[in-house]
């Protein structure tokens, strides 16, 4: 694997993503509030689209409030 940077997971043709549409989501959604190129790029990137941000950012801000120290790093 190779990691291009530390939003974006790029996997060879031999590699299969193991993480779920939600986990993807999550990293969608991190790295669109870090900044992270455009938004199109991103949802294609991490294979998720407007839909899936729309039902998993609800638990994505969850997530980040548990432990909103380690967000400012």
């Amino acid at each position: 694997m190779i990691l291009r940077d530390y939003f974006s997971i790029y996997v060879t043709e031999s590699e299969q993503t193991v993480l779920t549409r939600q986990h993807r989501a999550w990293v969608a959604l991190y790295a669109l509030h870090a900044g992270q190129g455009p938004r199109a790029s991103v949802l294609r990137a991490n294979e998720v689209t407007e839909a899936d941000l729309l039902e998993f950012e609800d638990s994505w801000r969850k997530l980040r409030r548990r432990n909103p120290a380690q967000l400012n790093k």
